[in-house]
């Protein structure tokens, strides 16, 4: 009995940390979201990023495209690339690799190197197109938060 009280110690301590971050998780997206509201593009972004993944809020990939999308819309390089990457896996957002590639060549137009290499491996592949390009060689992972103002508790 002796030796669990170290694990069952040493779990608590790990549980309190895993909860810790993710109240802090929260709370940021709390704070992206409201920023988000107001069009502030980098908060949009980073609000479709903790919506595709899952930080601070559960899953939901709609509303990762919604937020994504309205970046996209006021000149984000990345988030035409994350929307690029979802549109090309399919799944809860409809497959289409035609919509995908038009998001990777905008984002790789925005200058982001990201799309740009992963834009010149497609068009370099023996593939018959870029959609099937993009498909057979799909995806790289999704680019993570931009930093914006920085959150204070």
């Amino acid at each position: 009995m002796r030796s669990l009280k170290p694990l069952l110690f040493f779990s608590a301590l790990v549980s309190v940390g895993l909860f810790a971050d993710f109240e802090r998780e929260k709370k940021e997206f709390v704070y992206d979201l409201s920023l988000a509201t107001q069009g502030v593009m980098v908060s949009q972004y980073n609000t479709g990023v903790n919506y595709s993944l899952g930080i601070g809020i559960h899953v939901d990939l709609e509303k990762g495209v919604f937020w994504f999308q309205e970046a996209s819309r006021q000149g984000h390089s990345k988030a035409p690339f994350n929307l690029a990457i979802l549109y090309a896996r399919g799944g809860k957002i409809l497959k289409d690799l035609t919509l995908s590639e038009t998001y990777f060549l905008l984002s790789a137009e925005r200058g982001n190197k990201e799309a740009k290499n992963f834009m010149n491996k497609v068009y370099a592949s023996k593939f018959k197109d870029g959609e099937d390009a993009i498909d057979k060689l799909c995806c790289p992972p999704l680019l993570l938060h931009a930093t914006a103002l920085p959150f204070v508790e």
